[in-house]
């Protein structure tokens, strides 16, 4: 199998909209096994040039991806079916980014695999069609920054506080009243202003935010005991991050295959 992944940061000037692109090709000559797939923290713009992925959320069956997919906030755990011949070209939006570029809830896309199209309209069907005639990452990143860039124009979404607030390393370890202080919100406006721009509440985020850094030194250390990672990344004891384990991956930490699932 060959397998290349790509990535940098997006222009200065869109920073504070866009997190990262990301690039992943995968050629094999052998069908893949289905990956575990967590929710991750983050809302993305996913462009498939060649043969499509397929998701499968908790009693659902196995769904092709558009072509190019704009996918929300998850909550769900799911898995991940990528096949043989595979190109992903991925734009990774800063927390709020997508809400402050487009003006739309987020709130419409948790755990929805949408066709960018039919939400951003028939320019994204040229930028899909412009970065589906390449297979070099500079240039898919110069497609997406050209598209941006006329985004960025038509920003009618200011910078608030708590955007500010919401790009800050570890606010997830903070609480909730100190966070719509620095925001200059109170609590229940700081939590309606966060559901829009991400999709999900400040507690839920913070979870998800804490549990992935958990799996992460999980995959590092698989052998470590759960009460020691429990312990290294904030959580009160082990039961407080198997309950966490049980909603993110749909199981329990003994019958989970760390070795087959997708955590970054």
């Amino acid at each position: 199998m060959i397998f290349t992944f790509l990535k940098r940061q997006a222009h200065p000037a869109l920073q504070p909209f866009i997190k990262a692109f990301w690039y992943i090709r995968i050629k094999s000559e052998t069908p893949l096994s289905p990956l575990n797939a967590i929710p991750i923290p983050e809302q993305c713009l996913y462009f498939y040039p060649k043969a499509k992925p397929q998701t499968q959320f908790p009693g659902e069956i196995f769904a092709t991806a558009p072509s190019a997919t704009l996918f929300g906030q998850g909550t769900l755990p799911s898995q991940l079916l990528v096949p043989q011949d595979y190109l992903m070209f991925k734009i990774i939006f800063q927390p709020g980014g997508f809400f402050r570029l487009f003006n739309t809830p987020m709130t419409l896309f948790v755990d929805n695999l949408e066709d960018s199209e039919a939400v951003l309209g028939n320019e994204m069907s040229e930028i899909r069609d412009q970065i589906e005639q390449t297979e070099d990452f500079e240039k898919m990143v110069q497609i997406a920054e050209n598209y941006l860039f006329q985004q960025l124009k038509q920003v009618k979404t200011d910078a608030l506080p708590i955007d500010m607030v919401l790009q800050q390393l570890n606010w997830e370890n903070q609480n909730l009243d100190k966070l719509a202080h620095f925001a200059c919100l109170s609590s229940r406006q700081f939590e309606r202003k966060f559901l829009e721009r991400l999709g999900v509440s400040p507690k839920f985020y913070g979870r998800l935010l804490r549990f992935n850094a958990a799996m992460k030194g999980r995959m590092k250390r698989p052998q470590e005991p759960l009460m020691h990672i429990a312990h290294d990344y904030g959580y009160y004891d082990h039961n407080h991050l198997l309950r966490d384990f049980k909603q993110f991956t749909g199981t329990v930490p003994t019958r989970y295959d760390l070795e087959a699932s997708l955590i970054y």
